[in-house]
C-alpha cells in the first residue's frame, strides 16, 4: 500500500477528530495527557499488534518509536471512524467469541484519541513482539501438523494484487478423528492475509491432485472455492450443500478457531486438506511455507460431529445504465463463463435460481438476492459466515425472517473482500425442523470503477461464478444435528 502524503493524513486526522492544529502542538498539555507506555502501548500490543508488527500483514509496523508518532494522526483517524482494528460485524450481529479480543472497548477507543489529540508524545518503548502461544491441548487430544510441502513464490497477472492458492496436505490420517482446532501458522506472515482449510475424501483427493498436476509451479489457482467439482463428493447438490467440507477458517489476529466443547469436525482416515491461501501481494512477494496446527480427537471421545451447511443465493448483476459493451448481455457473460471453467459454471446460474425458487426461464437481475433454506432437523448453529466477492457491499443470515422468532445470524452491513472470517456465537442457536435460515446479499456494480488494476474494468453482466469478474452470495454455518 503507498503511504498517503503525510500532510493529507494529518489533515484528515484532524477533520475526523475535530481537533484543532493548536491543541496537537501544545506540548504542555502531555502531561495530562495519557501516557504511551502507560495507557496507549498495552491496548495496541492486544488489539494491533497482531498485524502491525515487523513482518507483518499490516502495511506498516510499530516497531519503532517513530513508527508510532509518525502514524499517529492516522492511528487516530483509523480508531474514531472504527475501520481499525477491523470488526465486519454490524450492531445487529449477535455476540460472537473472542469479540472482546478484537474490537476496541469505548475507554480504549477514547485513550487512543485522546493521546493523539495531545500530540501523541510517545514516552516508552515501541511495542514487543508478542510470542506466539502454544496450541491449547486438551485431554485425550493430539496435535497433528501438516504444512506446504514445499516453498511457494506467490505471483499475480494483469497486475493483480492478491494471489489465491489452494495447497494439498496430507495429514497421514491411519484411523477416523475429530478435529477439534485448526491455526495456521504463516510461513510469510507479512503477505499471507487469510485461510480457509477444507477436508478433502478420498474420491476427492484424486481430483485435487489433478488440479495440482495441471498447475505451473506449487498448488492451484483457486479464487472462489477449491475448484474440486460436487461430482468428485459422490453425492448430490443437496447433500454436498448440508454437509460441506469446511474444516476452520483464519485470519491475523484471530485465533485458533476452536469449536465449542463436545464438539469437531469428522476427518476420515485417508482423507486430505486443501489449504486456500490468500496473498496480499500489496506487501511483496515474499516466498511462503505456511502449515497448519490441528488438535484432534479420536472416535472414542464421543464427540458431537460439526457439520457445514452452505446457503447459496443466485447472483444476478446487471450492467450500471452508464455501461456498454458486448458481456452487459446475459446470454454472452453465461457463455463466456462457460468458456473460462467449463460446462459446469453455466448450470450453476440456472441451478441457483431453481433451489432458491425462482424463475430460470426469465432471470431477473438485481443489486439484492436471497434465498431462504428451510431446516429439515433440529440444528444447532455453532458458527457463521459470509462469502462474497468485490463488488459485495452487505451479507446478513437472518433465522426465521418475517416472523415474531426472527433473529439475526450474522450481518455484515460494509463488505469487505480483505476481511473474511467465520464467527463462532458466544450462545449457540437451537434450530427446530421448519425453521428458514436466509441468506441475503446486496451488491454494489460501480466498486467495478474503484478496484484498481486488480480487477478488470470491461462492463459485464455479472453471474455466480469462481473468477474475480464473478460473484457469489454464500452463508455459511457450521451446525450439529440430531
Amino acid at each position: 500500500m503507498r503511504r498517503p502524503p503525510r500532510i493529507a493524513v494529518v489533515v484528515a486526522a484532524l477533520v475526523a477528530l475535530g481537533v484543532p492544529l493548536a491543541a496537537l502542538a501544545a506540548s504542555h498539555e502531555r502531561s495530562a495527557s495519557p501516557s504511551f507506555e502507560r495507557d496507549v502501548a498495552p491496548i495496541m500490543q492486544a488489539k494491533c499488534e497482531g498485524c502491525h508488527r515487523l513482518g507483518g500483514i499490516a502495511p506498516f509496523p510499530f516497531a519503532t518509536r517513530h513508527d508510532v508518532s509518525s502514524w499517529a494522526p492516522a492511528i487516530g483517524v483509523a480508531v474514531g471512524s472504527r475501520a481499525m482494528p477491523p470488526w465486519p460485524p454490524g450492531e445487529r450481529s449477535p455476540r460472537y467469541v473472542g469479540e472482546e479480543t478484537r474490537r476496541l472497548s469505548a475507554s480504549e477507543r477514547a485513550t487512543i484519541l485522546a493521546w493523539v489529540r495531545s500530540g501523541a508524545h510517545v514516552d516508552g518503548p515501541p511495542l514487543k513482539p508478542l510470542p506466539t502461544p502454544p496450541v491449547p491441548v486438551r485431554a485425550g487430544e493430539s496435535v497433528v501438523r501438516v504444512g506446504m510441502p514445499a516453498t511457494y513464490h506467490p505471483t499475480s497477472r494483469n497486475g493483480a494484487t492478491d494471489d489465491y492458492r489452494c495447497f494439498l496436505l496430507d495429514p497421514k490420517l491411519t484411523q477416523n478423528v475429530f478435529v477439534t482446532s485448526a491455526r495456521i501458522e504463516p510461513g510469510a506472515s507479512r503477505v499471507v492475509h487469510h485461510v480457509i482449510l477444507f477436508k478433502e475424501t478420498p474420491a476427492q483427493v484424486a481430483e485435487a491432485k489433478r488440479l495440482d498436476a495441471a498447475s505451473a509451479g506449487l498448488g492451484w489457482p483457486c479464487f472462489g472455492g477449491t475448484g474440486i467439482g460436487l461430482e468428485a463428493s459422490g453425492g448430490g447438490v443437496e447433500a454436498a450443500l448440508n454437509d460441506a467440507n469446511w474444516i476452520s477458517a483464519w485470519a491475523p489476529g484471530w485465533g485458533g478457531g476452536r469449536l465449542p466443547d463436545g464438539n469437531g469436525v469428522p476427518l476420515a482416515a485417508g482423507s486430505q486438506i486443501v489449504m486456500q491461501v490468500h496473498y496480499n501481494l500489496l506487501n511483496g512477494r515474499t516466498p511462503d511455507r505456511s502449515q497448519a496446527v490441528l488438535t484432534v480427537a479420536p472416535t472414542s471421545a464421543g464427540l458431537t460431529p460439526a457439520q457445514t451447511m452452505l446457503l447459496p443465493a443466485p447472483v444476478e448483476l446487471a450492467c450500471a445504465k452508464s455501461e456498454h459493451g458486448p458481456l452487459c448481455n446475459r446470454e454472452a457473460a453465461l457463455q463466456n463463463l462457460v468458456s473460462k471453467y467449463g460446462a459446469n459454471a453455466g448450470v450453476a446460474p440456472a441451478g441457483l435460481l431453481l433451489l432458491c425458487g425462482k424463475d430460470a426461464a426469465n432471470p431477473r437481475p438485481s443489486v439484492v438476492t436471497t434465498c431462504d433454506r428451510r431446516i429439515a432437523t433440529p440444528t444447532k448453529i455453532l458458527v457463521a459466515a459470509g462469502h462474497m466477492h468485490l463488488l459485495g457491499a452487505s451479507i446478513r443470515l437472518t433465522l426465521n425472517p418475517g416472523t415474531p422468532r426472527a433473529r439475526v445470524l450474522l450481518d455484515i452491513p460494509h463488505w469487505s473482500f480483505h476481511w473474511q472470517n467465520a464467527y463462532t456465537l458466544a450462545k449457540a442457536v437451537e434450530t427446530k425442523s421448519g425453521d428458514v435460515v436466509r441468506v441475503t446479499c446486496h451488491y454494489d456494480v460501480g466498486k467495478r470503477m474503484h478496484l484498481g488494476r486488480a480487477v478488470a474494468r470491461t462492463p459485464r453482466y455479472v453471474l455466480w461464478g469462481e473468477g474475480t469478474t464473478d460473484e457469489m452470495c454464500l452463508g455459511i454455518l457450521q451446525v450439529t444435528r440430531g
